[in-house]
């Protein structure tokens, strides 16, 4: 009696084993067909924020997000690599939101700069990559950047890895940090013992040989300042004349 009890029971477990196995099935299948082959999920919108150079159109259809497509059956990690070859690209990160909507997160490079190259004007961000390729320079208060020789240039490409040394990208570099590009109109490199700036202001600063080139920045900076407050009309800022820069009054 009490062997029948125990096979009694034993069948009664695995049938409940079993009914338990049959349900999660079903449950699963349920949950694949209504994820999968209705248009519940179908992709209905497509948001995209953080960008201001590139168009909306641009990056969706970089994307190859479609509408109309299954949102689980859209790849972030195929998005993301396509938007990544995008030279304007920075970062970008890719989310879901359910039901319908695709979301794209970009940060974009900035233009710091221009760099005339055989007819046409080269636009680098800080690190100094190539944005794009213009034929014409338009409207912009980007400083140009000469006496760089330069060959078979791409968007997309380092610029900075076209240089022989660091010297020249870490004047870019530290200029931007300390704000200083931003008040530039002309650099010329051509002259490795003297690297012409000219401000905005149309103040002329001859910035000797490119040595020094963080603690020389940071020493213009101040003098601008200075010159701000004091209210002087500069002409020039000499820092090839000596060890101390020389600041030229009323070209006195």
């Amino acid at each position: 009696m009490k062997r029948n009890n125990k096979d009694s029971k034993r069948r009664m477990r695995k049938r409940k084993r079993i009914l338990n196995f049959v349900l999660f099935v079903m449950i699963i299948t349920l949950l694949y067909l209504f994820a999968f082959k209705t248009k519940f999920f179908d992709v209905k919108s497509i948001e995209v924020s953080g960008n201001k150079k590139m168009s909306y159109e641009k990056i969706v259809n970089t994307s190859t997000f479609i509408k109309g497509e299954n949102i689980f059956r859209v790849s972030k990690k195929l998005g993301e690599e396509s938007l990544n070859r995008l030279p304007y690209i920075k970062n970008v990160k890719i989310k879901r939101k359910l039901p319908s909507t695709m979301i794209i997160e970009v940060e974009e490079r900035k233009e710091i700069a221009i760099v005339p190259y055989i007819g046409s004007f080269v636009y680098i961000d800080d690190d100094g990559y190539i944005l794009s390729i213009e034929g014409k320079k338009g409207e912009t208060q980007l400083p140009q950047i000469f006496g760089l020789e330069l060959v078979d240039l791409e968007a997309g490409e380092n610029l900075f890895d076209k240089l022989e040394g660091n010297d020249i990208r870490d004047f870019i570099v530290f200029s931007e940090q300390a704000k200083l590009l931003q008040l530039m109109k002309y650099i010329n490199f051509s002259d490795n013992n003297n690297t012409k700036v000219q401000l905005n202001n149309d103040i002329k600063v001859a910035f000797g040989p490119l040595d020094n080139v963080k603690y020389k920045l940071s020493f213009l900076s101040k003098i601008l300042k200075d010159i701000e407050k004091k209210d002087l009309d500069v002409r020039q800022i000499l820092f090839n004349k000596g060890d101390n820069p020389i600041i030229v009054i009323d070209n006195k």
